[in-house]
C-alpha cells in the first residue's frame, strides 16, 4: 500500500481494506476513552479499554498512551469531577494564594518588579 494511505489510516486509527482504503474499523490499540471517569490508580484495572504494560518506539503508540492518561477524569469526595486541567489550576491557585508575588522576579512575568538599586 502507498505510504500516504498507511499514514492516513494510522492517523485516523483505522484499518485498511484489501485495496488500501481506510475502513471504519478502529485499531484496538488506538482506542482512547476521552474524558473517561476513572478511579485513582485504576488505569490498569478500570480503564474502558484495559491493556497491560507495553513498550513501543512508535509515536502513534506514545501519543495514544498519553491521551489515555491525560484525558481521564475522576469524581472526588467533594462531588466534583476533575480532569488534568482542573488539577493543575487547583494546584496553581493554591500556590499563588501562598505568595501572590511568587513570579515577581521573573523578567517575562506580567508582575515583574525590577530590582531597586542599592542605596548607600
Amino acid at each position: 500500500m502507498p505510504a500516504d494511505q498507511d499514514v492516513a489510516a494510522a492517523g485516523a486509527g483505522v484499518t485498511q481494506d484489501a485495496n488500501g482504503n481506510p475502513t471504519t474499523t478502529a485499531l484496538p490499540w488506538a482506542e482512547v476513552a476521552f474524558l473517561y471517569d476513572a478511579n485513582i490508580l485504576g488505569l490498569g484495572k478500570d480503564y474502558a479499554f484495559p491493556e497491560g504494560s507495553n513498550a513501543s518506539s512508535s509515536r502513534w503508540d506514545q501519543i495514544t498512551t498519553l491521551a489515555k492518561v491525560l484525558t481521564r477524569t475522576h469524581t472526588h469526595a467533594d462531588g466534583n469531577t476533575y480532569d488534568i486541567w482542573d488539577a493543575v489550576q487547583t494546584i496553581l491557585k493554591w500556590v499563588l494564594a501562598q505568595d501572590p508575588t511568587i513570579n515577581s522576579n521573573e523578567t517575562d512575568s506580567v508582575n515583574y518588579v525590577a530590582p531597586k538599586p542599592a542605596t548607600s
